[in-house]
């Protein structure tokens, strides 16, 4: 077996790893995605230079349902691909929305009809976590939880017959931050070590990038989303929060729901608006996701599939009690059903889950709605998430005039979208904003013109309202490879470990971090940061193959040792 990293090296977008054994007549591919605002993206999502002939493979493994690892899979198919693309129930419900979404844009190379070609599966019709699923004869995979948004995994490929010989490589796909009983975002559970493997392929997005104690706290993160609920109340205005469809805005409602919940008299009077179809359909999924468990054979014990226990723990619910997590559901059920769900009577908990009603409804005119400013105090969650399309393009236009308003982006957004721009001028005064002659400017996908915004008319405020990274940073990445069982045994997921999924500043700080663990654990760990797109790696030795272990593990003592010097300097 031997693994070729198509993407992404030195790039964040456009996931793709081809692995083959010719001698076993075995060719696939782990995630497939477009490249987003990559120099290479043009030829990469054209599918020119494809090094792979699509007819030839047996099968996908999709790790998530982002674009960046989904976008190309309906181009496979019509370019003569026709096996199964293996993933969870709920990889497949989101990544169907999303690539239906994606094949309407003018650049897009397939088309609805291609989307409706592909052939999902997910092993045994649900996902169980951890059981090994046979794809061929002695070639098996195994799914776990990797923290991200809903159905991410982390995928184990294992070949050969069970036993002592066999081999493996675990892909980490994206991992979401926090840990077990240290969960960041409100709804999702946190990442499952994987089992340990001969090969870890682990991404580096954020490998570089350690969040502090505020940025991970989820208190801290709705003290920020307080304080611009007390502004709308202050200005009678609107609040405009944009989102991702997938994740984000799930995220952001629960939150807002928390709040007004832990202050009904305080906040109750504010109107809370939802404006994305797109999210309403991504609610349901994940409403769907959260009802699921799963029971373990051997010792009968049940668990939810998605949900996380934070819910339960901030709102004094036993996850072991059968009424108490039909009352964390029919919660779920309140934050996520905007106006279709009536509210139901939670008798338990603390007073923050008894006080739990629902607060959104559904924007049903937008153009009516915009018009509506300054009535009364009024929250609108919106798509998209950078603000460049979607309904944030018609709303930002009308409320960045106005000083009442305020607009508040729910992370990071690229400096040339609308959102970025806006980013661009928060802390600018209005006299400095006057003086300045750039715009902002909206179009539809196909390039016609939707709004246009010169910067120095923007009066509304800006805040950025961060805590809402679905990525995990560089501590998170480092602990998913390394964990100590309850042994108290420090263990390493891998012997070698490829970075990719980022850029070279980040897989070199990330290498960095990894090796330190490794040297304060005393474990032995390879680190490769793969340059070559066409380079196969052998997956069936050891990738010291030219330099003894000995003297490699020499060598990088040596290395750290002048590091460490260098820095006491």
């Amino acid at each position: 077996m031997e693994i070729q990293f198509l993407g992404p090296l030195g790039k964040v977008t456009g996931s793709c790893a081809w692995m083959r054994d010719t001698a076993r007549n075995w060719s696939f591919l782990v995630d497939c995605g477009i490249q987003q605002s990559e120099a290479t993206a043009k030829s990469w999502n054209a599918g020119d230079h494809w090094p792979f002939e699509p007819r030839d493979l047996k099968f996908v493994l999709l790790t998530h349902a982002h674009v960046d690892h989904c976008g190309l899979i309906p181009e496979l198919y019509k370019r003569g691909f026709s096996g199964t693309v293996y993933c969870t129930k709920e990889t497949e419900e989101l990544a169907t929305l999303l690539l239906k979404d994606a094949a309407s844009f003018p650049d897009t190379p397939y088309t609805l009809e291609d989307v409706g070609s592909v052939r999902w599966h997910t092993p045994n019709g649900d996902t169980r976590f951890g059981d090994y699923h046979p794809v061929d004869d002695d070639l098996f995979i195994r799914f776990f939880p990797s923290g991200h948004i809903i159905g991410s995994t982390s995928i184990t490929v294992l070949w050969g017959p069970p036993g002592g010989d066999q081999r493996s490589i675990v892909f980490s796909g994206d991992i979401g931050p926090g840990s077990k009983d240290h969960e960041v975002l409100p709804l999702l559970c946190s990442s499952q070590h994987p089992a340990p493997a001969n090969f870890a392929v682990l991404e580096s997005t954020y490998g570089d990038k350690n969040r502090c104690v505020e940025q991970r706290s989820p208190e801290a993160r709705r003290n920020r989303l307080r304080a611009l609920l007390d502004r709308v109340l202050e200005s009678n205005g609107t609040a405009a929060i944009t989102a991702f469809a997938v994740g984000r805005t799930q995220d952001i409602m629960f939150d807002l729901h928390h709040i007004v919940a832990n202050a009904p008299d305080q906040y109750g009077a504010i109107d809370f608006v939802l404006d994305s179809p797109s999210a309403l359909a991504v609610n349901d999924i994940t409403l769907r996701a959260l009802r699921k468990t799963q029971t373990v054979q051997h010792t009968g014990k049940t668990f939810s599939t998605w949900l996380g226990k934070q819910l339960f723990r901030e709102l004094d619910l036993d996850h072991k009690n059968a009424g108490d997590v039909r009352s964390a559901l029919a919660i779920c059920e309140m934050v996520l059903g905007a106006d279709r769900v009536a509210a139901t009577r939670i008798l338990s908990g603390n007073p923050v889950a008894r006080a739990w009603r629902p607060l959104f409804r559904v924007a049903e005119d937008r153009n009516e709605e915009i018009r509506q400013t300054g009535n009364r105090p009024r929250v609108v969650l919106m798509t998209s998430g950078m603000g460049d399309g979607g309904p944030a393009a018609h709303w930002l236009p009308s409320l960045a005039r106005h000083p009442r308003n305020l607009i508040a982006p729910s992370g990071y957004c690229a400096p040339s979208s609308a959102c970025g721009k806006f980013l661009g001028v928060m802390n600018s005064s209005p006299g400095d904003r006057a003086l300045r002659h750039d715009e902002v400017r909206w179009t539809q996908p196909n390039g016609d013109h939707i709004a246009s915004l010169p910067v120095a008319e923007i009066k509304a405020e800006v805040r950025l309202l961060d805590g809402y990274s679905a990525h995990g940073d560089q501590s998170d990445l480092v602990n998913w490879l390394f964990h100590t069982f309850k042994e108290e045994t420090d263990q390493v997921m891998a012997p070698t470990v490829f970075l990719q999924h980022g850029e070279d500043r980040q897989r070199r700080a990330l290498e960095d971090a990894l090796l330190q663990r490794a040297d304060d654990w005393g474990l032995d760990v390879d680190i490769l940061k793969p340059h070559e797109p066409d380079a196969w790696h052998d997956l069936e030795h050891a990738a010291n193959t030219t330099v003894g272990r000995e003297e490699h593990d020499r060598i990088r003592r040596q290395i750290r040792a002048l590091q460490n010097q260098l820095s006491t300097m």
